[in-house]
């Protein structure tokens, strides 16, 4: 069984669900080829504001990429290549949505798992998470993007640690490197995530698209950032209705309703 990517929605939240346990979630190319899709389909609905990655079962996030496949799928130059793409429009699916993606790492977390959370805009783990990039003991260069996200989140000095030992970080590690955003126990992790998504879709929804423009734009990696591009989405909150509604709702001291528009 090659496994499959679920895209199921609950009310505001759309949730993409790695479903290949008997493999602790291993990627297979054929769920590496469904975020595109499944993305396309949660951006272009505005009843979805939030989206919520997640492992099916308790032991894994993911175990990293379906190495079962390699002998095939990484045979060759042009192989090689060919998968670097299909994780790449993967990864920037999840990393270009105008939408806040949250990973929800229950167990392990390893190699592709890591890779595909670092292409979140938020990450939770559960007190029993274990985290690894274990590329040097496969003989496999971590790809471009990948490595680019985790300097960007943990640094240099961290990220060459991970590296070059392949070794296993515990959540309370993770934590201290900045891998994850916070710890939660075993059985409060699905409700805290939860409660946060709940969060997130009552935020007005321009707003969070503008931040992760602006964010993206400062941490491009390489030439100025597209002051246009920042200016634009500024702008586009700006002359919002939710903008309008915002400032109603705090004259009138209530919850705003925000529509994105």
């Amino acid at each position: 069984m090659a496994g499959r990517l679920r895209a199921e929605k609950d009310g505001a939240i759309g949730w993409l669900v790695l479903d290949n346990p008997e493999r602790l979630n291993a990627i297979s190319s054929e769920m590496w080829a469904g975020f595109p899709p499944a993305m396309a389909q949660f951006d272009s609905d505005p009843d979805v504001r939030v989206v919520i990655l997640r492992g099916e079962g308790n032991k894994a996030l993911a175990a990293g990429a379906d190495i079962s496949e390699f002998d095939k799928a990484r045979e060759s130059s042009g192989q090689v290549s060919a998968y670097d793409q299909l994780l790449d429009r993967a990864l920037h699916a999840l990393q270009g949505s105008d939408k806040p993606v949250i990973s929800m790492i229950r167990g392990y977390c390893i190699g592709g798992g890591v890779e595909i959370s670092l292409a979140c805009d938020l990450r939770y783990c559960s007190d029993d998470a274990q985290f690894a990039i274990p590329a040097a003991r496969l003989g496999l260069a971590y790809g471009v993007d990948g490595t680019k996200r985790l300097i960007e989140t943990v640094g240099h000095a961290n990220a060459r640690e991970i590296f070059f030992t392949g070794r296993r970080y515990n959540a309370a590690e993770a934590l201290a490197i900045g891998l994850v955003h916070r710890v939660l126990p075993v059985d409060g992790l699905e409700a805290f995530i939860r409660q946060t998504a709940a969060t997130l879709a009552d935020n007005a929804p321009l707003t969070i698209a503008a931040s992760k423009t602006l964010i993206e734009e400062f941490v491009r990696p390489e030439g100025e950032p597209d002051f246009a591009k920042a200016l634009a989405a500024i702008e586009r909150c700006a002359v919002s209705e939710d903008y309008l509604e915002g400032r109603k709702a705090f004259m009138e001291k209530r919850k705003p309703r925000f529509r994105g528009r």
